[in-house]
């Protein structure tokens, strides 16, 4: 069967994907061995794609209830997008911009963000915007701050390949981001002798069963 190529939805580690679909539905995942970032590997939530694609509560149109403790009954993308701004132009009048708020999804891009930034800032004039990408990644962001100056990973993944020192703290990267792990992994059984893990965790994780020196230090120590 024919595969096309695209990107897993989940993260932001964006792994390429090769989908097989058969009547209209994605039948079969795998991950594209020409991707430059994950290199075939993928997570469970990619593998299992095709079944909640096809589950069968999905929600696939848009809903509107009349009044709060009304039914919902599905509308025209029209329609519900008429109703969204209008009572969002209600409230604004009745209450000002900071009586809505907008919370996006951490599977946006970043030129949809963009957008959706836009459409907070620039039209209904709120600064009440926010992500769960915060949530996921504010920790990370003073870690990275503290540690390297500045608010970004400081490497690519091709410098997986070539490093021979990895420190990890505090991380199970095994569980936490699998195809980095599957990476590192591959680095470490590639050159065994020359590349040292070390983890940094009061956990034993299968992320501390790679190390070859794993600290295991007392919280509170």
């Amino acid at each position: 069967m024919p595969e096309s190529a695209t990107l897993c939805p989940y993260c932001g580690v964006g792994c390429g994907l090769l989908v097989e679909v058969r009547e209209g539905r994605v039948a079969r995942v795998r991950g594209d061995p020409a991707h430059p970032s994950s290199l075939g590997d993928v997570c469970a939530k990619a593998v299992h794609l095709p079944p909640t694609l096809r589950t069968d509560d999905r929600l696939l149109y848009p809903h509107v209830r009349a009044r709060r403790d009304g039914p919902l009954s599905r509308v025209p993308w029209a329609l519900a997008l008429r109703t969204v701004a209008e009572r969002l132009g209600e409230i604004i009048a009745a209450h000002g911009p900071d009586a809505v708020a907008i919370y996006a999804s951490g599977q946006l891009t970043t030129e949809e963000y963009y957008v959706a930034g836009k459409l907070a800032k620039g039209f209904l004039r709120t600064n009440n915007f926010d992500t769960n990408s915060r949530l996921c990644m504010a920790s990370a962001a003073v870690g990275y701050t503290r540690t390297f100056g500045a608010d970004g990973p400081p490497c690519s993944y091709e410098d997986i390949d070539a490093a021979d020192c990895f420190v990890l703290i505090g991380a199970n990267v095994a569980d936490c981001h699998p195809v980095l792990f599957k990476r590192l992994r591959r680095r470490k059984a590639a050159a065994p002798g020359d590349v040292g893990v070390i983890v940094v965790d009061p956990r034993w994780t299968e992320t501390a069963d790679l190390a070859d020196l794993h600290l295991a230090l007392r919280p509170g120590s």
